[in-house]
């Protein structure tokens, strides 16, 4: 079981080193879905997973999150039609981008 348990976690971290960096914002929720199957997995197997490991994973969606959620409005911003609302907007995305 202990083999088991230190084969699971390796993935997962793995993948956390994986999403360090995602080039395509678009993806970036497919990631989030993968990484929590991967836990979700182990702990279906029965695996026990190291609770900093499960924070290591919520930490890790939560920043892909607001790192998505941030290039999105990026993305679809445009200058010319932006208004105090939109800069303030952007500037709580990027704040809470920060954060993680």
């Amino acid at each position: 079981m202990l083999h088991l348990k230190l084969e699971k976690e390796l993935d997962i971290r793995n993948f956390i080193k994986s999403v360090e960096h995602v080039d395509n914002y678009k993806t970036i929720l497919k990631s989030v879905k993968v990484l929590n199957e991967k836990r979700d997995a182990a702990e279906n197997m029965g695996v026990k997973l190291d609770p900093e490991l499960n924070e290591s994973v919520n930490q890790c969606s939560s920043r892909l999150i607001s790192e998505r959620n941030l290039r999105f409005k990026m993305d679809n911003l445009h200058v010319s039609t932006s208004t105090y609302a939109t800069v303030d907007e952007l500037q709580d995305l990027i704040n809470k981008a920060q954060e993680f």
